[in-house]
């Protein structure tokens, strides 16, 4: 008789007669487990003896099928030891089935183990055969050749996380901070179980440090990553690692976390009282800053707060208690931690264009609660803030009283008076030092009011030397000043209005003043711990006010008229900002016109750049959505 099995893409028939004869000792043994009378007879067969065939795909499935039903009798045995060999059972046919059925086999445990109300994932790695021996090994072998990681070794690691994801992944990422070039290996080893990711959210175990609820996988690995490094002495090259890994989760045309899920959880993490050592709050307020930044293009799936009322829910930035806690960071960490202070700048910065994108505005309770937090700040972060958030809906900015005296449309400012009387011989640098102060905080904001004509020239001052003394004064210094490429921009525009000599030399100038920076000191070397064992509970972040228990309705909506005055404030902040942005670009291009010119000339003259301008603090350089550069 001629075996036709081929030409319809089956095994031959006397190797599928030879599965069938196996498939029902097979299902006889799982009945078994099901009756709670388990055989051990056909679970040595079944284990101890080597298949030589590859399961036919019909078979595979159903065998897939039956594995997961009798999955919760096969480890609820009386006698533990036929639990310990179920699993020895599941793991044997995931590794027998085809690619195909596997992802099939991924899908139904995960659903499995997602039907029942309580994580058992820690009970699974406790019965699972030498689980903690067997993942130390795999990793260990992974971490040696993370470039060519063999499929065997791919199968068993899949099957592993699939069986306690949390743990796996954290020992996983632990090993990928301390080697970054396991990243590749990584993400791929992730995809190979998408059933786990995509932001799905799973019912896990969670410990007594976090807070009980449903989340995705990676939003709890991160979270007890960051809460392990803190735990013990953990390199910044590590924490710097470890920021670079989270942010090529949510690379991707279809990325494994949503960028907008990671900042919940990173916002979260930086409220937090655990706040040792000081590099992760830099590495934490960087990735937030990289997130909120233009260059991700995901979509936005997060609403504002608009209320300092608001009470936390899924998905909803709480906005006024974020700007609270930044703005108290910044404080704590001035003269600390540079890196720090810039970030939460570029934090705010992110939520002002993203809510502007919403068009978000508070409340009058919340604007006038943020805009008495920004009177303890100092004034060009106020004004800075006020500048970037339409939100805020501040129709009048406040400026020095010695600024406000001189420019001559000061009526759409409002005055900060002054607790010291100034001479009048003294008001032009005094005038120049806010602006300056302004300008390293913001050069945008300090263009904007350079722009503004005032009655003042520089006749009797030396004003490249008045510049150098407000620097040395304040670079490094004042809150927020700390980058180089603000100091150019706004020195050369200084010059440019208070200045008669040749663009040559204003380009001069501004170089020299440029690179004297480095000598005008740093901060400090941090004097704190670089772990801690004090590790306090994870919290959500609470709203800022709580609501009184008989509080007096909200007030019915506007009338027209007020929405109309909205309106009108909406479309002049619209220009004031691209007023700014166009005053920026121009005076940016102005400086590199100028460097590439003087390039030129020294090319030409045969002469060696060694460098040109001098080394300056690195900024944040947002990375989600870049395609064509790699994070150094």
């Amino acid at each position: 008789m001629t075996d036709n099995n081929a030409e319809f893409g089956l095994p031959p028939q006397k190797q599928l007669e030879i599965q069938k004869l196996w498939l029902a000792k097979i299902d006889e043994m799982f009945k078994a487990y099901r009756k709670y009378k388990p055989k051990q007879y056909l679970i040595n067969y079944f284990l101890n003896t080597n298949f030589d065939f590859e399961i036919y795909d019909l078979y595979a499935y159903n065998l897939t099928l039956d594995a997961i039903q009798y999955f919760q009798a096969g480890i609820t045995q009386a006698n533990k030891d036929f639990n310990v060999d179920y699993f020895r059972c599941l793991r044997k046919i995931f590794m027998m089935i085809p690619e195909h059925t596997k992802i099939v086999f991924q899908r139904e445990f995960v659903n499995e183990w997602q039907y029942y109300p309580t994580d058992y994932a820690p009970y699974f790695e406790f019965t699972i055969e030498k689980f903690e021996e067997t993942l130390v090994k795999l990793l260990d072998y992974i971490d040696k050749n993370y470039d060519r990681v063999d499929k065997g070794a791919i199968d068993e690691f899949r099957f592993g996380l699939l069986m306690s994801p949390a743990t796996v992944l954290l020992k996983l990422f632990a090993r990928v901070i301390r080697n970054p070039s396991m990243i590749g290996i990584t993400l791929y080893l992730c995809r190979s179980v998408d059933q786990l990711f995509y932001d799905r959210p799973l019912k896990m175990y969670h410990n007594e440090l976090e807070t009980e609820k449903v989340e995705p996988l990676l939003a709890v690995v991160f979270r007890r990553l960051v809460c392990n490094c803190r735990c013990e002495e953990t390199s910044d090259w590590e924490w710097d690692n470890l920021g670079k890994l989270a942010i090529e989760l949510c690379k991707g045309e279809k990325p494994l976390f949503n960028s907008w899920l990671l900042l919940e959880v990173v916002i979260n993490e930086i409220y937090s009282p655990n706040r040792i050592p000081t590099k992760s709050v830099e590495m934490l307020t960087e990735l937030a800053a990289d997130i909120l930044a233009p260059e991700n293009q995901t979509p936005m799936i997060l609403k504002f707060a608009t209320s300092v009322m608001t009470k936390p829910e899924e998905k909803l930035l709480l906005t006024p208690t974020i700007i609270d806690m930044l703005l108290k960071l910044m404080s704590e960490y001035n003269q600390k931690s540079v890196n720090i202070v810039n970030n939460c700048k570029g934090i705010l910065k992110g939520l002002s264009v993203r809510m502007r994108e919403q068009n978000v505005e508070f409340d009058e309770e919340t604007r006038e609660f943020i805009l008495e937090l920004l009177t303890s700040m100092p004034w060009w972060v106020e004004y800075t803030i006020c500048t970037w958030f339409d939100a805020l809906n501040v129709e009048k900015r406040r400026i020095p009283e010695v600024v406000f005296n001189i420019i001559e449309t000061n009526e759409k400012f409002r005055v900060i008076k002054s607790d010291l009387p100034i001479a009048e011989e003294d008001v032009p640098v005094a005038y120049l030092r806010s602006i300056m102060q302004l300008g390293l905080f913001d050069a945008e904001s300090a263009l904007e009011l350079l722009h503004t004509e005032t009655r003042l020239n520089f006749e009797r001052f030396d004003l490249e030397k008045v510049m150098e003394n407000i620097l040395e004064q304040c670079y490094l210094k004042e809150m927020g000043m700390s980058q180089v490429d603000n100091v150019q921009i706004v020195v050369m525009k200084i010059l440019e209005v208070f200045d008669n000599s040749s663009i040559e030399d204003h380009e001069e100038i501004t170089r020299w003043l440029a690179c004297s920076l480095s000598l005008t000191g740093s901060i400090p070397t941090e004097d704190v711990p670089k772990w801690t064992h004090d590790i306090k509970k994870s919290i959500v972040i609470p709203q800022l006010v709580e609501p009184e228990e008989e509080r007096i309705s909200w007030p019915e909506p506007a009338p027209v008229s007020k929405q109309q005055l909205d309106a009108e404030i909406r479309k002049l902040r619209a220009e004031q900002r691209q007023k700014r942005e166009e005053n920026t670009r121009l005076a940016v291009a102005r400086l590199e016109r100028i460097y590439d010119e003087h390039r030129a000339h020294w090319v030409a003259s045969g002469e060696v750049i060694e460098a040109w301008g001098c080394p300056t603090i690195t900024h944040n350089i947002p990375i989600i959505g870049v395609k064509t550069k790699k994070r150094g």
